[in-house]
């Protein structure tokens, strides 16, 4: 059974390894690298990590098994979007939420390697979101 101290223990290492990341390559490279660097942060760490999920969506009964592609899925259980822009707007966040829903997870993170400012935000801030993390809470 799903314990809040085992989300909290992943959330932990997954902020932990994405400041290791971009405090080791800085900012200015390409998503692909970000993510793949995450990844391999997080398996150091003991985790299950899978890169490029396919999250299905249902439309009227039918399986749409390629409709989307979470970056990275934490232990079966946590959805990370990477990004590497300056700032981050709606788009992204929606991008993370309908993961979320599809997918029934209650946690996913959007890490943008590419913010200017890399430190935790909050969902509350204003758009375009200008910090690095931000964490989001499936509540279904």
């Amino acid at each position: 059974m799903e314990q809040p101290a085992d989300y909290l223990s992943i959330g932990h290492d997954i902020i932990g390894s994405s400041f290791n990341v971009r405090n080791e390559a800085g900012r200015g490279l390409r998503e692909i690298f970000y993510k793949k660097a995450l990844a391999w942060e997080l398996q150091q760490k003991g985790h299950d990590v899978q890169i490029e999920v396919t999250v299905p969506a249902v439309y009227k009964g039918n399986i749409i098994e390629d409709a989307y592609k979470a970056d990275i899925v934490v232990d079966g259980r946590v959805i990370i979007e990477t990004k590497a822009v300056s700032k981050m707007g709606e788009a992204e966040v929606r991008q993370l939420l309908t993961y979320l829903k599809l997918s029934g997870f209650k946690l996913g993170y959007l890490i943008n390697f590419g913010a200017r400012n890399f430190t935790t935000g909050r969902m509350s801030d204003p758009f375009p979101y200008d910090k690095g993390i931000y964490r989001f809470v499936n509540k279904i």
